[in-house]
């Protein structure tokens, strides 16, 4: 078994369309293995009914997002459908130098704007995995967002047609779990995550 305290700490993407599973492959995540945490994202959206400010999202006003962005506090932010969303740098690196590895779910978008950021910096770039989470159809994309209950059929149908879109960037990323069963997935997530911990040790730092 990998020891992660003993090697180069790792910033694990995952994005796909909304209802692909990713938040719940992060929490798995995060509940399974040692020294892994998840960043608590930014967004200007609502709460919903049960998430709490500073567990689940730093809820900010539209003010407050905005100056966030003219600081430059953001690895990266987006608009999806009618919010922002953001993570902050500061978050990230200290994990990161902690020798702690992080998990962390954020749309295309954002993930295009970190890779751009790792372009540029040495650190992040060895330690940067994406992946995509590609659901086997667009109804199973429809199905599990009707399931979770938290969306109007208006909404549902925005979702989707922006899940379209997202499925055709799955190329961009350096691996890409198609959904099967929540077990399955999160195999393929630990296969992942070991295959790189063994391939940060042989880079080092």
């Amino acid at each position: 078994m990998i020891s992660p305290k003993e090697d180069v700490s790792l910033l694990v993407v995952l994005a796909g369309p909304a209802g692909s599973g990713k938040t719940t492959l992060c929490e798995r995540m995060v509940d399974t293995e040692s020294n892994v945490e998840r960043v608590v994202t930014c967004t200007t959206r609502q709460p919903r009914e049960g998430e709490k400010d500073g567990v689940d999202y730093h809820f900010l006003s539209d003010e407050q997002f905005d100056r966030a962005i003219d600081t430059g506090a953001f690895l990266e932010w987006a608009k999806v459908h009618t919010n922002r969303y953001g993570v902050l740098k500061r978050v990230i690196q200290e994990k990161l130098d902690q020798k702690i590895d992080i998990v962390m779910n954020v749309d295309v978008q954002g993930v295009a704007n970190i890779k751009a950021a790792a372009a540029e910096d040495e650190m992040l770039s060895k330690r940067l995995v994406t992946i995509f989470i590609l659901p086997p159809d667009l109804e199973v994309v429809r199905e599990r967002l009707r399931g979770r209950g938290k969306d109007d059929e208006a909404e549902i149908e925005r979702r989707v047609q922006t899940a379209i879109k997202e499925v055709e960037l799955w190329p961009d990323f350096d691996y890409v779990i198609v959904t099967k069963s929540k077990d399955e997935d999160y195999a393929a997530l630990q296969n992942i995550w070991r295959a790189e911990k063994l391939r940060s040790l042989r880079l080092g730092e």
